[in-house]
């Protein structure tokens, strides 16, 4: 697989590390919001240097080093740990993550499939060995994983249908048809009206070439909307990238009528202005075609 796919996966599409460590930061705050970190690490290192057996303390202040991202001190803890008889699910997954968060990927892509004797089916263990085989570049594997995690979680996020969706399009990048399918099973997870996931499938249908689809879609966009006046601007600027001049200039007569039609302190928005300029220089350069 070329590197720049990847690159494209991680980078222009979805950053799908930096968004776990945006997790990680946030069970942070979440966690410790009432208390500092280190503060915290050293009580638990009192309490173990008074009972040096205790595999659970090392395993609690090895988390709480993950969370300060000092991964070989967490690793530290959780091998202890393991040295001192403690070999449970949560203390293999803690191992993975952190191997994965650390560059590691063989050694979190080991850990992850022993997690799993635990628990063949724990999605959360499965998304993470997706994650784990994307970075090792094993993207087909990673796709039948993430299959099963979108298949088989309640709590399903659109980030995870989009990831997913994304990940289809770096093994082949002209499958916009399965990425698309992949967008209509969040919709029918989450709702039709997730936001998200609808303009990620405008996105594929423009990408895609999918002219009707896509005009559909941005009359999809106007109808769900109160703020219409911008999406009728934005069928009207695709509209003529696709020569169909005419259909523009209707769409811009309709995001004028739809600003005719805000409140007067709506009208004098910046925003607006400018939406008012952008129409009056897509309307010129129809004109003068």
């Amino acid at each position: 697989m070329k590197l720049n796919l990847l690159v494209s996966f991680f980078v222009k599409r979805k950053p799908t590390k930096q968004f776990f460590f945006c997790l990680i930061f946030f069970a942070y705050f979440v966690t410790f919001a009432h208390g500092d970190l280190s503060k915290r690490i050293e009580e638990l290192s009192s309490k173990i240097s008074k009972t040096p057996h205790d595999s659970e303390l090392y395993l609690e202040r090895g988390f709480l080093y993950q969370l300060h991202l000092e991964f070989d001190e967490a690793l530290e803890d959780y091998f202890q740990a393991e040295k001192l008889g403690l070999d449970t699910k949560l203390l293999q997954y803690r191992k993975a993550e952190t191997f994965y968060q650390k560059g590691e990927y063989r050694n979190a892509h080991i850990t992850a499939e022993y997690c799993l004797k635990f628990d063949t089916i724990d999605v959360k263990t499965k998304k993470l060995q997706a994650q784990i085989l994307i970075s090792l570049e094993r993207l087909q594997e990673a796709l039948d994983v993430y299959d099963f995690v979108i298949k088989n979680t309640q709590d399903i996020r659109p980030e995870d249908i989009i990831e997913y969706a994304e990940l289809i399009l770096t093994i082949n990048p002209s499958n916009y048809p399965n990425a698309t399918k992949a967008i209509d099973i969040g919709l029918k997870k989450l709702g039709q009206h997730t936001f998200s996931l609808q303009l990620k499938k405008l996105d594929y249908f423009i990408y895609d070439n999918q002219e009707s689809l896509a005009i559909d879609q941005f009359n999809y966009f106007i109808l769900t909307n109160n703020r219409k006046e911008f999406w009728y601007h934005k069928k009207a600027e695709y509209l003529y990238k696709i020569n169909k001049p005419e259909a523009a200039k209707i769409a811009i007569m309709q995001s004028r009528l739809a600003i005719q039609l805000l409140d007067k302190r709506f009208q004098e928005m910046k925003s607006i202005k400018n939406l008012t300029t952008k129409l009056d220089n897509l309307e010129n350069l129809l004109n003068n075609e």
